[in-house]
């Protein structure tokens, strides 16, 4: 059965609303310092906060703003229906940085980029995301033999 249009803004209200309160409240801020951080009135805020109205992107920059954390990710997370991206995106911006890297190739290639197929796109991509993966792989590792080597040092033998 096909889902109504009000049962999906619904659940997109919800998740922007449940979005919102995860990053303030990861942040130990008060809905108080962020309305006062966004120069709205306090009531203006928690209907925000609660997902109530059309997705304003004025104020969800604001937000992003005040919160210091990812606008773009935030955005992204409603399309693909998860709060983790949100979070897991605040503090490194990696939504900002892709699609500030996307407007850069585009500036400079323009009218050329339809010229790249999708399986270029799709390698680039996944070429650049098997390196950060890699990345992480590596920075364990070392996190994990620094422990092994050094935890010892500072622990009295029995």
């Amino acid at each position: 059965m096909v889902e109504s249009v009000t049962d999906d803004l619904g659940r997109q209200r919800q998740l922007l609303s449940n979005i919102l309160k995860q990053i303030r409240t990861m942040r130990r801020m008060t809905a108080r310092a962020v309305s006062a951080a966004m120069d709205m009135p306090l009531r203006s805020y928690y209907s925000f906060e609660s997902g109530q109205g059309a997705l304003d992107l004025t104020k969800l920059w604001r937000f992003a703003d005040a919160t210091d954390s990812d606008p773009f990710a935030i955005v992204i997370a409603l399309v693909v229906g998860s709060p983790d991206y949100a979070l897991r995106s605040m503090d490194n911006k990696a939504a900002s940085i892709l699609l500030a890297s996307l407007k850069h190739f585009n500036d400079r290639v323009g009218d050329r980029m339809v010229h790249v197929g999708s399986a270029a796109f799709i390698e680039a991509f996944k070429r650049q995301f098997d390196s950060l993966e890699e990345h992480l792989a590596k920075r364990d590792q070392s996190t994990e033999r620094w422990l092994a080597e050094n935890l010892l040092k500072i622990v009295p033998p029995e």
